[in-house]
């Protein structure tokens, strides 16, 4: 049915990442759109659309950052508030595409089995797509600096062009596939697929990822499987004795000239725009602009890729919608995961080792607002909403 070839044709064109790029435009936003609105109408004319309960908080959160936009809309120029304003339209769109595909899945459409199929087939894709960037682009410094990529070195950033997404990505699809081992779905394939997500999480050298990937095996560990805790320690440990890179990486922290610097920046940028709008925030995804009017962007770097964001995703919900939203938006994450931990949710367990997981990496990076995260990422914690 149509339906499920828009859901194929959204999948595969976020796993093409900057690959998908037409112009000034994602084909990916564009399949996102389309498999939204088709599937919201879809559902509504068969009247059984379904607001899983997980998604009630986050959706209260896309409304109260349309209404921060809307009252600081009068701070920027018509072309700057528009173009914040699509940005939020895109958030609501792929809140919306994770929606459709748990009604997807509640309505029979497709089952649990096969989304973790579809998104473990992305994941593979992505892992060997990074087998040919690592071939034909190990140094990103070869590219042209006005792209704004960041000079990665011998690491795995396949089409993303970035190895810390990537490495998200990576490891959350690799718990949605440790929770069906741990529900005793032990097949090859799972198996397989686990064993080279893991390979392929290691070669992103994202320390994030790691961090992530640490706190999703320790609960993993501790609440299903106390061996895995004993597997991700002995990893760990021949990884950093036996790989120098490794090493290098985690001692890297403290270098003045390690990137870890360039955040703690932008974690005090961010800081200070939000004391000073702490009540409405200056208006969700207008974070360029206000890093203009407070001169923390040139007008050298005011189109990079990093001038839209902070590095942590909660201090730029906090600096663009304020308190109220910051509050809103921790609270849609938390519910999930007490929820789950709470009244041990039939998969619980993902949910539970997922979102601390993801809330931890996405301390050092805006990844909860990346297209392909967002997507994934929504669409696992609908797809384990009760309501199904």
């Amino acid at each position: 049915m149509l339906l499920k070839y828009l859901f194929y044709m959204l999948l595969g064109s976020l796993s093409l990442g900057q690959f998908a790029r037409v112009g000034d435009y994602y084909l990916f936003d564009l399949a996102a759109a389309a498999f939204s609105f088709y599937g919201t109408v879809f559902f509504l004319i068969k009247r059984n659309l379904k607001i899983p309960r997980y998604s009630i908080l986050f959706i209260i959160f896309s409304l109260w950052a349309g209404a921060s936009l809307l009252l600081n809309f009068y701070r920027y120029d018509n072309e700057e508030g528009i173009t914040a304003a699509f940005y939020l339209i895109r958030y609501a769109v792929y809140l919306l595409s994770a929606l459709v595909t748990y009604n997807m899945l509640s309505s029979g459409i497709i089952d649990r089995g096969q989304l973790e199929k579809y998104l473990t087939f992305s994941a593979i894709f992505l892992s060997a797509a990074g087998l040919v960037q690592l071939w034909l682009l190990p140094d990103f410094t070869m590219l042209d600096p006005a792209l704004g990529w960041d000079p990665h070195k011998n690491r795995v950033a396949s089409t993303f062009f970035d190895p810390n997404f990537l490495g998200a990505y990576l490891v959350t699809v690799l718990t949605l596939i440790l929770g069906s081992i741990s529900e005793g779905k032990k097949d090859k394939c799972r198996l397989v697929s686990a064993g080279v997500l893991l390979i392929f999480i290691f070669l992103t050298f994202s320390r994030s990822a790691w961090a992530m990937l640490a706190v999703v095996i320790f609960i993993f560990g501790l609440f299903k499987q106390r061996r895995l805790l004993l597997l991700g320690l002995l990893l760990a440990f021949l990884a950093y004795f036996l790989v120098p890179r490794v090493q290098t990486r985690l001692v890297g922290i403290t270098d003045p000239a390690d990137s870890a610097r360039f955040r703690l920046v932008s974690w005090k940028n961010a800081i200070q725009i939000s004391r000073d709008n702490m009540l409405t925030g200056v208006g969700f995804n207008a974070y360029r602009y206000a890093q203009k009017d407070y001169n923390f962007l040139t007008a050298d770097n005011i189109s990079s890729r990093s001038g839209a964001g902070a590095d942590s995703s909660l201090l730029f919900v906090l600096a663009t919608t304020g308190i109220f939203g910051a509050l809103t938006f921790v609270s849609a994450l938390a519910f999930p995961f007490l929820d789950s931990v709470v009244f041990k949710r039939k998969y619980g367990l993902v949910i539970a080792s997922l979102l601390p997981a993801l809330m931890l990496e996405s301390l050092f990076l805006n990844s909860l607002f990346y297209p392909q995260i967002m997507f994934v990422f929504y669409a696992v914690i609908f797809s384990s909403s009760p309501d199904i």
